[in-house]
């Protein structure tokens, strides 16, 4: 009995080639075991029919069902799912949160509907980064690893599968759970090696996460190592600028060697208007020339320049945040100077309309600390400070044990002579210790954020 053959069609051809290169296979190894390699080629051309037989076969290969090549609606559905995939990740870079969870949900009927399972990858994926963005980790998580967990290594899903690798880095980062981090980012080199040139946009990302990790350990030479690796395939050269001028700092080169390049970059960044990158480009000027016993440009200057930058950037709804952390370290190295009162009175003035836009209770503690610090060292007011220092205590988390308490309950145990809070606080600083993590405190303000 003669073979059925499904009609000869231009459309089918093409669908088994660009279902092909999705999956990386070349034209022998789809061929492979179903027809010959003429008539494979034949078929992608749209020279020769295909069978009934021979399209199961192609399909079950491919990983596409039949009705992805046959449904004479097909390109109709991938356009809906390209629309759908866009518009979601367009409502995710403007941060229109409270539309996306509804698209998600409309993008998977559709996947399902439509019978193309191959487009789980992009609901999982966006689902990911929604809840990412949305600081909903635990949800996160679960459809980043969904991504990871797809079976098709195509060159588009592994281009997926490296983003949520960097995805998931940034997240255990930020539950400081360093070492799984960068396992998971090696783990992620490793596989990156099986398409560099392919894939040479993510390994980039990968290398610069690396680094910022390696820097968060203190592993300076290891970090270099990493950012030396980014080629500025997708990473502009004045983000790894930055961490490169960031190791040298932190290799504890003399100030003086580093501050025209501190200088020149931060007017580059400002030249760029790359907001958060003018905020770390602060940061770490006060660590550095505000420190330095000589200065290439006047304090007065360097003064007026901070507070212009800051005053733009804090009127950024996104940005309020960091700029409110950024004020805090001027505070913080001024008030570790003693010296400058009037620009610390000015600079705790800049803070107090900021505070009211967080549920951050570490920044507004932080900041009620500060302040205590402040009436203590200029004007010797002990029980202003006190109440500062004890409602900086009342904001924290009751199971918050990190260094900001340590600090707070030193301060108070000075005034009230308390001897058990000293010992708190002593075994807080020591249980910190321990971790021998470089960063604390502001340190993290100066340190770029992951990209995924």
């Amino acid at each position: 009995m003669k073979r059925k053959e499904i009609p000869r069609h231009n459309a089918i051809g093409q669908k088994i080639r660009e279902a092909r290169k999705l999956r990386g296979l070349t034209l022998g190894e789809l061929a492979g075991g179903i027809c010959s390699l003429g008539k494979m080629s034949n078929i992608e051309n749209g020279h020769r029919p295909v069978t009934q037989d021979e399209l199961l076969k192609l399909s079950e290969k491919l990983k596409f069902p039949v009705s992805h090549f046959a449904d004479p609606h097909i390109d109709e559905k991938i356009r809906e799912l390209n629309y759908y995939k866009q518009k979601i990740s367009d409502l995710i870079g403007l941060q229109q949160w409270k539309y996306i969870k509804s698209e998600l949900d409309t993008f998977m009927k559709k996947i399902e509907e439509y019978e193309i399972p191959s487009r789980k990858i992009d609901y999982y994926f966006l689902s990911g980064i929604f809840y990412l963005k949305t600081n909903q980790n635990r949800m996160a998580e679960q459809f980043l690893t969904n991504v990871i967990q797809v079976e098709e290594n195509s060159n588009y899903n592994m281009k997926l599968k490296l983003k949520s690798y960097n995805a998931l880095s940034s997240i255990l980062f930020t539950q400081k759970k360093v070492s799984k981090s960068l396992e998971l980012l090696n783990k992620a080199v490793e596989i990156s090696q099986t398409s560099p040139t392919i894939l040479k946009e993510e390994i980039d990302i990968i290398n610069f996460n690396r680094s910022i990790l390696h820097l968060y350990l203190g592993s300076t030479f290891q970090s270099l190592n990493s950012i030396n690796k980014v080629n500025h395939h997708i990473i502009n050269t004045l983000e790894t600028d930055y961490i490169k001028l960031l190791i040298r700092f932190l290799d504890y080169e003399f100030i003086h060697d580093i501050r025209e390049d501190l200088l020149s970059l931060r007017q580059r960044l400002q030249e760029a208007n790359d907001q958060e990158g003018i905020l770390r480009g602060w940061a770490l000027t006060i660590y550095t020339i505000i420190l330095s016993h000589s200065y290439a440009i006047s304090v007065d200057r360097l003064k007026e320049l901070f507070l212009l930058d800051m005053k733009l950037i804090s009127e950024i709804d996104s940005f309020k945040e960091k700029s409110l952390a950024c004020y805090q370290l001027a505070i913080y190295v001024y008030l570790s100077k003693n010296e400058e009162q009037l620009f610390i009175q000015e600079l705790i003035k800049k803070t107090k309309p900021l505070m009211s836009h967080f549920p951050d209770k570490l920044l507004i503690a932080r900041n009620y600390y500060l302040e205590g610090r402040f009436h203590k060292q200029f004007s010797q007011n002990a029980s202003s400070s006190l109440r500062l220092f004890e409602k900086a205590l009342e904001v924290l988390d009751i199971d918050y044990a990190g260094l900001l308490k340590a600090d707070i309950l030193y301060e108070i145990s000075q005034i009230q002579d308390s001897p058990s809070c000293a010992k708190q606080a002593i075994a807080l600083y020591y249980g910190h210790l321990e971790k021998q993590f470089l960063f604390t405190h502001f340190h993290e303000l100066i340190l770029p954020t992951f990209k995924y």
